[in-house]
């Protein structure tokens, strides 16, 4: 790393106030990656799950989201390094979902990493995990050039997901008490426009930081008044289960295949994989369990037991709801 990024790394840690903790890889080799992440963060595990697949060492930056550590201006500094090389301008609205490429970068997020080797901060989920794939043995590959774009049409399904909302889980009985998770979320959303509204004026001479916390400001603002409301919930649970009967589908598809594409596990299965993982951990794995879904509720246990899943998120501390 340059002695500028360096920096910007060291000073991002001394924020947290932890030094990180080396997750090892192959041989013990010497961690080659910085990863900011958070444990319950969906696009954290699947940057999480990247990096076990291939047995990549790294340090491990842990960052709660709920006191708002992705705030610390040391970080957005550094994360919007990222940003300024993805190009695409920064998410002024938020559309439910983790897509960077449909709604832009976001400053304040996870995960964020940093190889050492190149000097590159990488900040977009997917492809975070195209890149991490492409440094492992082509034997190991999640994304082999004869599948690409057959796994690219899961992962942009799975990547515009309305994940953000399915936080909620399933709609309770009873309007009073729907009415009351939906107001605790738009409550959460207005608390981080709060928090931007605090840092925006506490940095009024930082450029960079003003520009980023205006953008997560008018994102969490438009969060607050649209994910919401009841139309908004309905249409994004019509989403996912429509995205869940689509899924059956291809699986039902297969002849002799183990996996979604492949009789080899690529990176559609882990995607699908940890997207069901959350599904079911917030409640709505009723849209396949029960024979619903036969093929998707047989897929989802199957996914359950790769090393890679196991590790990253269900034996990960803090990553379950």
């Amino acid at each position: 790393m340059s002695e500028s990024l360096t920096e910007a790394v060291s000073k991002a840690v001394t924020a947290l106030g932890q030094d990180g903790e080396v997750v090892p890889g192959k041989l013990h080799e010497t961690p080659r990656y910085e990863l900011f992440h958070a444990a319950n963060s969906i696009c954290s595990q699947k940057v999480r799950a990247v990096l076990a697949h291939h047995e990549f060492g790294y340090v491990s930056h842990k960052m709660n989201l709920f006191e708002g550590q992705t705030y610390l201006p040391d970080y957005v500094r550094l994360r919007m390094r990222g940003c300024n090389s993805l190009g695409g301008g920064l998410a002024e609205h938020h559309g439910g979902t983790t897509s960077t490429e449909a709604s832009g970068c976001d400053g304040a997020v996870v995960p964020t990493i940093v190889d050492r080797a190149s000097g590159e901060v990488m900040v977009d989920s997917k492809r975070t995990c195209l890149w991490l794939d492409a440094q492992g043995s082509e034997a190991d590959r999640l994304y082999p050039s004869d599948l690409v774009d057959a796994i690219d049409v899961e992962l942009a399904v799975v990547d515009n997901l309305p994940n953000y909302q399915m936080l909620m889980g399933r709609k309770p009985k009873g309007e009073d008490k729907a009415q009351s998770r939906t107001d605790t979320h738009a409550a959460f959303s207005r608390r981080k426009v709060a928090w931007c509204d605090r840092l925006i004026s506490d940095n009024a001479g930082d450029d960079t930081l003003v520009r980023a916390y205006t953008a997560k400001r008018a994102k969490e603002l438009s969060a607050a008044d649209e994910l919401f409301a009841p139309a908004a919930m309905r249409a994004a649970y019509r989403k996912a289960e429509v995205a869940l009967h689509a899924l059956e589908a291809k699986l039902a598809a297969r002849t002799e295949q183990a996996w979604l594409l492949s009789n080899r596990q690529t990176m559609a299965d882990l995607f699908w994989g940890i997207e069901l993982l959350r599904m079911h951990d917030v409640g709505t794995a009723s849209f396949w369990e029960g024979g619903r879904l036969p093929e998707v509720e047989k897929f989802a246990a199957a996914v359950e037991t790769l090393p890679s899943i196991r590790s990253a998120i269900i034996e990960w501390p803090g990553s379950r709801f």
